[in-house]
């Protein structure tokens, strides 16, 4: 299994292709950049042997280029995301989309998660955490093998974590998401936005509790 980074430009979030036995996008920008997002896939997998397009989370920068890379995709890959994620989706609202000038194109959610499931992404079994607090859908997907955590928006590099004063968002419940995810064994942490951290990510993850910690 081989993890590629597509790092977004923009507002658009990273974009993870997963190769493997179950080759899987996480996330997909805002759709303002899908032709040269799906010029990078194409460098790494055939975009027809793509069969699942992960969402962390409902916001346009992580979802607004989803129907292109499913398009890309010939109708292939099914949408994943939290059910939370995909009550939102399926209404094709979004402030951030209107305020970019742009609109959030309805997306229906093939595969809709509460939390606790099991995912095969590439060649490795995930655990899907709900992590609410930045938004009500946000997820992680962790690996306890590889000790990998695709974050989201949940946490970020460097003591970083995301904004709760969005629509949906919730500090007391991000938090507790960052707590839960202080106490798993992390090495490669894979975040929405900015650099990958691989190699003693839980430290990354520590340091974000820690200072959310310190605004209580």
């Amino acid at each position: 299994m081989d993890i590629f980074t597509i790092i977004g430009r923009e507002y658009d979030s990273n974009v993870y292709v997963i190769t493997g036995e179950n080759p899987t996008i996480i996330d997909t920008g805002t759709g303002f950049h899908s032709k040269a997002i799906q010029t990078a896939i194409k460098t790494y997998v055939d975009p027809l042997n793509i069969n699942q397009i992960i969402l962390t989370h409902e916001h346009f920068d992580h979802v607004g280029g989803a129907k292109d890379i499913m398009n890309f995709t010939k109708g292939h890959a099914k949408i994943v995301a939290h059910a939370a994620a995909a009550e939102k989706l399926k209404s094709g609202k979004s402030t951030f989309a209107e305020m970019l000038g742009s609109i959030m194109p309805a997306l229906i959610v093939d595969i809709s998660l509460s939390g606790n499931e099991h995912l095969l992404i590439g060649d490795e079994t995930f655990q899907v955490l709900a992590t609410p607090g930045h938004s009500l859908g946000s997820i992680c997907l962790y690996n306890q093998k590889r000790k990998i955590l695709f974050s989201g928006d949940t946490v970020f590099a460097d003591g970083g974590f995301g904004r709760y004063d969005f629509p949906g968002g919730d500090f007391s419940a991000l938090v507790q998401s960052l707590k839960q995810l202080a106490a798993f064994d992390v090495s490669d942490l894979y975040p929405g936005h900015g650099s990958v951290v691989e190699g003693r990510g839980k430290d990354h993850i520590k340091n974000s509790y820690q200072n959310i910690q310190s605004m209580i």
